[in-house]
């Protein structure tokens, strides 16, 4: 039986920032197994994806043995809309989810279900509150000290309807309200008809898969558990971030337990409720005359009633990260010489912290020969998580156990496509960046730098020895809309 000897992996410029990932093993000269991963934008059009697309078409002549999707984020699914008329002619063999996209789950319905209504409630509300704001903020307050402070409310409101617009898959903007957009669940459902379908859990190990005779596949997340205690743990988990500068920006649990817009049936805040009795409500001339002394520009600061709207924009943030946390990870064996190409999606603390599971390293043993310690171990090709934001990639539970001297990273980063909501200035986060330029020696690639050109991957890249330099520059390609290297296998 002959062996895989190369793997191709190609990263594709979807014009925003997003992933779609492009694996093709090759016996020799021949491509014998096809591989994609995801295909999405977060501020993408038809324009500039289908080109994307009709590559891939290109590259596989129509057919994909394997096509994975790894979670629900418009960053990775909006291609499957907006290249529609594309993908209807790629043939694909199977199609691959995690456990959450099972409706048949016991665990994901209930996750589903109070996740997916939560949001769609928030979003209707967040809509709300920023229709008032747009009556607030018009001739009435524009001379007024309360004008600009509104303003800058109404900003941070319309990107909180951002975030949960990209949660949903619906265009961003105020726009998405008022057409029917195609969604993160058109696309799934869409994938879902594709090809075989196969939902994976933790622990399990996929092999003996035609044309990829000799690979493992190992599934390391998303966590699996009746309490969902990984899925729903902080992103900012102390031991699993590289250390942030002071003043960096977080999301405190705390915000998340009062609003409790995730974990509660209702929402917390109701539409014209107060907590008053209704003996101490003004009504009729007393009203009028309290209001218009309330609205004077010297009470700006007894106006309280829309302070509350800011933790939208920290609850939907929040919201993004349970999500990433349930992305589809695995790790790819190839090789006598059992070289890995580790896939984590946008996993966040939670999902990598839950590869490390008693349970999980065990059954990985048991089903491939390998826990998850040596899994990473044997890492030579990391596809960078959540386009290196600062909790994409875990610490203690991910880069420093990435100790082969092989290692080369490709980031799905384009700097300047990062949205304003995401605050940019953590990509890439600055201490995460440093250690992996050092793990990888240099060898990192950005989508919108190819090789980077940070002087300290120069350096490490100009130290090494030159048969080693000459092999990485030979593997590195750019292309029309991509990024490639191939990963040589040792036999």
């Amino acid at each position: 039986m002959s062996k895989i000897t190369s793997v191709i992996f190609r990263m594709y410029d979807t014009g925003s920032v997003g992933d779609c990932l492009l694996l093709l093993f090759k016996k020799k000269d021949d491509v014998s197994f096809k591989m994609l991963i995801d295909c999405g934008g977060w501020q993408t059009n038809a324009e500039k994806v289908k080109p994307v697309a009709q590559d891939i078409f290109n590259t596989c002549g129509g057919k994909l043995d394997l096509l994975v999707m790894t979670h629900q984020h418009k960053d990775h699914l909006s291609g499957f809309n907006f290249a529609r008329s594309i993908f209807d002619k790629i043939e694909v063999d199977q199609v691959w989810m995690s456990w959450m996209e099972n409706p048949k789950d016991t665990i994901a319905k209930i996750v589903k279900d109070k996740f997916g209504k939560k949001i769609k409630a928030l979003l209707k509300e967040a809509r709300t509150a920023n229709e008032k704001y747009s009556r607030l903020t018009g001739m009435k307050y524009k001379a007024t000290k309360t004008g600009p402070r509104l303003m800058k409310k109404a900003g941070r409101m319309q990107d909180a309807i951002d975030l949960l617009e990209f949660q949903l898959g619906l265009d961003a903007g105020p726009a998405a309200a008022k057409k029917a957009a195609q969604t993160n669940q058109d696309a799934v459902d869409y994938l879902k008809k594709k090809g075989k379908l196969t939902y994976w859990k933790p622990g399990q190990v996929a092999t003996g898969i035609k044309g990829a005779e000799g690979v493992k596949f190992f599934m390391l997340g998303p966590p699996r558990d009746a309490d969902m205690k990984l899925f729903f743990t902080r992103t900012e988990v102390e031991s699993e971030i590289y250390k942030l500068a002071a003043g960096s920006p977080s999301v405190t649990e705390e915000v998340i337990e009062e609003k409790r817009i995730l974990s509660t049936p209702g929402l917390a805040l109701k539409p014209g409720y107060s907590p008053f009795a209704d003996r101490y409500l003004l009504t009729g001339a007393e009203r009028k005359d309290w209001q218009k002394w309330y609205d004077l520009p010297e009470n700006n600061w007894r106006q309280i009633e829309t302070d509350g709207d800011d933790n939208f924009l920290q609850i939907a943030l929040r919201a993004n990260a349970y999500t990433n946390n349930t992305s589809f990870a695995m790790a790819i064996e190839v090789g006598d010489k059992d070289q890995v190409i580790l896939l984590p999606g946008d996993a966040q603390s939670g999902n990598w912290m839950g590869w490390h599971k008693p349970d999980v390293m065990k059954e990985l043993k048991t089903n491939g020969g390998k826990n998850t310690d040596e899994l990473l171990a044997n890492t030579i090709f990391y596809k960078v998580g959540h386009h290196n934001s600062k909790n994409g990639t875990a610490a203690v539970s991910g880069l420093d156990k990435m100790t082969s001297p092989n290692l080369v990273a490709f980031a799905t980063l384009i700097k300047k496509a990062i949205p304003r909501e995401w605050h940019p200035e953590g990509f890439p986060a600055k201490p995460l960046y440093k250690k992996l330029i050092k793990s990888a020696q240099g060898r990192v690639v950005r989508l919108d730098e190819g090789v980077i050109k940070d002087p300290r991957a120069k350096d490490l890249r100009e130290q090494m020895p030159a048969s080693q330099r000459k092999a990485f520059e030979n593997a590195y390609r750019k292309g029309s809309c991509f990024h490639e290297f191939t990963i040589g296998i040792q036999s």
